[in-house]
């Protein structure tokens, strides 16, 4: 399935521990609730800590991809058989939207992305 992310907490994987993974798809239309953002809202937020530097990497299976949340003034292309790299610092509590902001198919407008500090 193309039009989902994979996340994973690389910092917690370790042989003797369940990995830290989990899949992103945007919650449908009509499965939203009161308060929830058309086309914006996913079952699974990435959860950050504020006030701490990250380093995210970013790679695909299928297609070029984008993970842009311009409100934190982040975007980086996710390319097939590349593994690319950025930096963010949260600087305060708070829900953070962004999307693919690659073309990258007919259900690119539905690959949001939510962080939640």
């Amino acid at each position: 399935r193309q039009w989902y992310r994979t996340y994973e907490y690389s910092d917690y994987n370790s042989s003797d521990e369940q990995s830290l993974t989990f899949d992103s798809y945007m919650i449908p239309e009509d499965d939203l609730e009161v308060g929830q953002l058309r086309l914006l809202e996913v079952d699974n937020r990435v959860v950050v800590p504020e006030k701490t530097h990250l380093r995210m990497i970013f790679t695909s299976a299928d297609v070029l991809h984008s993970w842009a949340v311009p409100s934190l003034g982040v975007k980086c292309d996710a390319v097939p058989g590349r593994l690319n790299q950025t930096s963010i610092l949260v600087q305060r509590e708070g829900v953070y939207y962004g999307q693919c902001s690659e073309i990258c198919g007919t259900n690119h407008a539905f690959m949001p992305i939510v962080v939640e500090a």
